[in-house]
This record gives C-alpha cells, structure tokens and sequence, in this order.
C-alpha cells in the first residue's frame, strides 16, 4: 500500500518506496537528459579543442604551442592582445574607479543620471559602438575629423581611430563598466566611520579617499580591471572591424584567420585558443595572490553607516568629468549611430532635406540577409534561452535539492564559459561537430550549441539564485500529500520561482540575439544572424543600412534590458506565504 515509513522525510514520514521509484524515473529522466546536454554541448567541445591543441595522435605533442611563440605572426598577435587587455585595464580603473566614487559617496549632482548611462554603455553590443567611432574618427570621411579639418590646415584625421590607441579606448569604455559596477557596490558597504577617524587626526579629504577609502575596496577594483581585461581578450568585433584595416592582429583574429585559411590549420587555431585560457588563467592567479595578502574587512559586527561627502565647489568640475565619460560611451556612440540611420548620407550634416526613413525600410523588409538576419538572430535567441535555462535549472537543481554526487562539478562545468572567450568555444565546438556522428557544421543548430554552450552559465548562476529563494521544504510537504515529483516542482517551485526563471531566460536572450565572436566562426550561407549581417554590410560600405540595422538591435536590447530590471526588482519584493 501506499503508506508511510517512520523517519526520513521532513515530517518523519517518507514516501512508500514504489512512489520514490515512480518519482525517481521522471526526477532521473528530466535531470539525466539536462547533465547530458551540458556534457554534450560544453564538456564535448573543450575535451575536443584540448586534444586539437597537442595533436589528435599519432602526432600527439607540443609543435603547435612551439608555432604559437615562433611564427612572427602568432607572436605579434600575443604582444598585440596582451597590450590590449592591459591598456583596457587600466582605461576601466582611470574612468571607472572616479565614476563610482562620484556617484556612490559624494553629493554629485545626476547621480543617477550617469550610473544609467553606464549601464547602457555596457549593454550596447561593442562591434557597434566600433563602428559609431569610425563614422566620428575615421581618418578622412569621420564627422569629428571633417569638422576640425575646418579649422586645422591636414589632409587627413587629426584624430585616427585605426591605431591600437584607438581599439583600446573604444573597448575601454565598453568594458570600464564592470570596473565601475564593482566599485560602486563596494564603495557603498564602506563604513563612513573609518574616513572620520582618519579626518579628525586632521588629514585631507582627497588624501582620505586616496589612502583610506580606496584601498579598502581594492578587491572591487582589481577584480573589476581583471575582468574588464579579460573581456577585451574576447571582443573579436571591435578588434576586427578597426584592427583589420589598421592591420593590427589580435589573437582572436588570428584564430579566425588560421581557420579560415585553405586548408584550415586547425591545431594551430585551437592551441592559439588554449593562450587565451591561459592568460584568463594567470590574470584570475594574480589578482588572487595580490588580494591574499591583505586584510580588507570594511563591515564589521556592530554594522556600520555611509554618508556622502560635500564636495562643494569640486561638484561641478567632477559631473564634467563624469558626463564626457558617458558621453563618449554611450551618448554619442549611439547617437550617431541614430543619426546615420535617419540620413540620408551620414557624410552629410543632419537637416531635414537629408532625413529619411529608407534605411529602416531596407534594413527590416527589403535587404534579403538583413531579414533572414534578423528571423535567425530571434529563433536563435529564443531556442538558446529555453534550452540554457533548462539545463541551468537543472543543474541548479541538482546542486540545492538533491544530494547526488558529482553534482558540484556539474556546477563549475555549466560556469567554466564564462570565463572562456566565444573564439576559444567557437574552435571547440568546431572540432567537436565537424565529423561524424553529429555532423551539423554549416547549420543553424551548430550556432544553437554554441549560443547555449556560451551563455548557460548565466540561466545557471539566475536559478540557482532563484531557487534558493524557494523554501525546499514546500516541494516535500506537496510530496508528502502524495503529490509526484513532477507535480511538486510544476505546481509549487515554477510558480514560485517563475519571475526569477523569466530573468535567466532573458538574460540568455540579450546577449545571443547580438552575438558576434562566436558566431563569425561558425555560420554559414542561410544562418546569418544580425551581428553578421552588420559586419557584412559594413563591409560593402552600406553606412546607413548598418545603422539602422544597428538601433534596431540596440533598441531590443534595451527593452529587453528594462524587463529584466522590472522583473528583478518584482523578485526582490517580499513574497506572500505559502
């Protein structure tokens, strides 16, 4: 009979062991195709790009990575990103560290002005806000250029966006935000009460924030400049639409250049890949040992405060500051890029004479890969974001309600992308569906693998957060009423947890409807996606199609942005009892 065994469940009672087979079959069946996705889809493509790198045997060894630092070309390459990611670095600490004191501690005037725009610097996809500085700063047709040409005697620039200052102020002041966020957060739990004591013993206000204040949140900015670096390795948009005509090389154009070449050289483009992993490695290893040998405790027992400092007269010389930041990454990014769309030729001034809507036209209904585009980009969005959270989900729950072995090592495999660039999975994945017995290079599903190999950790990290905000113990009392596995997490954990799973699905959705770095990789004639499409047409020179293609794309993102905002902020509410 179906009855109850003593001890064991939350109630002392458990389920009668044919129910827990019955359960066991589903909870198995659901949990078990979801870990064999993620194997498939992550583990399968990083154990391929590994055994490429030193040579699938009977070649097994170390010739490729001797090419990667011997070969002139591979070399320049290195120095090249290596230059790159320092100088974006510093670029995210220079403007990012200011920017987050002026808004989380001092009494700046627009605050909230300039932390919204920050965030929308960050949520433009970089390979547009490339191509709005080569309109402003191309050499000689640039808007900016052709206005001080006005007034300085050259034949060209003065200011030339084609030059490896250029690449790094352009993906600066995209990645600057993950320095500035990271700030922010810790500058706001710094207890006021440690800039007091050191400002009775008579010490300066700016010498406070620079010995006191600062150091305390060196974990943020370090970790913020770390990450910022990390994700300019990755950027292959940017590094490719100005680095190329500069005839600078990075390492994942190098990548894209080995594999493109005829034949492919596919061991040399996945050992290039495997640099990539180290260098995220070394950076990850560096700021750990800097951070481990100081103590940098700023909330203690007994709680603390945060208070704003008057800066007086200094306000007004710092929102300057802090506007021309903004300004330049993401007021007149996408500005421009609005402007070109509505012109008729963007060489032109803005007037009405020169407004139209044409490219808009072209762009959404006219052009037949902008179209096909835009369909791909939306069916390959929506299908990578149902099957990423399914697998996130999964492994979530896997990790916080069961206690199957094995399940934390599904957890760090379904995070490690995260940290590995979208030219280095692009490779694996490659060489995982090239061949027999999944054979789908060319199609749109090997973009559909490599959209959820690249953003499940974001479903996993947001229903993992989101499930812990459920209380396990209402799935075991459904349970104990008789209800099957099935039933308890359909009819009690979704609903609960609905808001917050909308979240991760969302948050996979934006970043894979503007993909570029893996996608230039993999596609194929017929699975264009938008990012293709713009770097394409940006090619054939079409200005103003790009940027009405361009706010288009930059205009779902931000829609899709403030749900997400709504929604995580519905989450944050208290919820009613169940």
């Amino acid at each position: 009979m179906r009855g109850a065994l003593p001890a064991g469940g939350p109630f002392g009672v458990v389920p009668a062991p044919e129910a827990r087979v019955r359960r066991f079959g589903l909870e198995g069946l659901v949990l078990g195709v979801a870990v064999i996705l993620l194997l498939l889809l992550v583990g399968y493509p990083l154990l391929w790009l590994i055994l490429a790198a030193f040579g699938l045997p009977p070649e097994f060894g170390i010739e490729y990575f001797v090419r990667v630092f011997t070969r002139s070309q591979n070399y320049d390459a290195l120095i090249n990103t290596l230059q790159l990611a320092l100088g974006t670095g510093a670029v995210s600490v220079a403007i990012g560290v200011p920017l987050a004191w002026a808004t989380a501690r001092t009494d700046m005037r627009l605050r909230n002005v300039v932390h919204a725009l920050v965030a929308l610097s960050y949520i433009t996809p970089p390979y547009l806000t490339a191509l709005a500085y080569i309109i402003l700063f191309g050499p000689d047709a640039g808007q900016f250029n052709r206005v001080l040409r006005m007034f300085i005697e050259v034949d060209s620039g003065p200011v030339n966006i084609f030059t490896m200052g250029g690449i790094i102020f352009v993906i600066g002041i995209h990645v600057f935000a993950f320095t500035y966020f990271l700030t922010y957060s810790a500058l706001r739990s710094v207890d006021s009460s440690l800039e007091e004591s050191a400002q009775i013993l008579g010490t300066r206000r700016w010498r406070i924030t620079l010995s006191v204040t600062l150091p305390l949140v060196a974990p943020a900015i370090t970790g913020g400049a770390l990450l910022a670096a990390i994700d300019s390795l990755a950027l292959f948009g940017p590094q490719a639409i100005i680095g190329t005509p500069a005839q600078i090389v990075f390492l994942p154009t190098r990548i894209y250049a080995t594999i493109g070449s005829y034949p492919p050289r596919w061991a040399e483009a996945s050992a290039l890949s495997l640099v990539l992993v180290v260098l995220t490695v070394i950076g990850l290893a560096v700021q750990r040992g800097y951070l481990e040998r100081r103590s940098y405790v700023t909330v203690g027992g007994r709680g603390g405060r945060t208070t704003r400092i008057s800066l007086g007269a200094w306000r007004w010389p710092l929102l300057l500051f802090c506007l021309a930041v903004v300004f330049f990454s993401a007021v007149a990014p996408i500005g421009v890029l609005v402007l070109t769309a509505f012109s008729k030729s963007w060489a032109d001034p803005p007037s009405l004479s020169n407004f139209t809507l044409a490219h808009f036209a072209t762009a959404l209904f006219h052009d037949q890969v902008s179209v096909r585009s835009i369909v791909n980009s939306t069916k390959l969005a929506t299908m990578a974001a149902a099957v990423a959270l399914v697998i996130g989900a999964s492994v979530a729950y896997l990790d916080l309600r069961t206690s199957v072995r094995g399940r934390r090592l599904l957890d760090y495999l379904a995070v490690l992308p995260l940290g590995l660039p979208g030219t280095v999975m692009a490779v694996g994945i490659l060489l995982a569906f090239l061949r027999s017995p999944i054979p789908i290079y060319g199609t749109i599903w090997i973009l559909l693998v490599a959209y959820v190999a690249r953003f499940v950790p974001l479903a996993t990290r947001s229903a993992n957060a989101t499930f812990r905000q459920v209380d396990a113990s209402l799935e075991e009392a459904g349970r104990i009423t008789g209800a099957s596995w099935w039933v308890a997490v359909r009819r009690i954990l979704f609903p609960l947890a609905r808001p917050g799973l909308l979240v991760a699905f969302l948050l996979v959705f934006i970043p894979s409807f503007s993909e570029l770095s893996a996608t230039i990789l993999l596609y194929g004639s017929g699975t264009e996606t938008i990012a293709i499409a713009i770097y394409r047409l940006n090619d054939l020179g079409q200005i103003e199609v790009v940027s009405a293609l361009a706010v288009f794309t930059i205009a779902v993102v931000l829609v899709l942005s403030a749900l997400v905002n709504l929604l995580s902020n519905a989450t944050s509410e208290p919820r009613a009892q169940v």
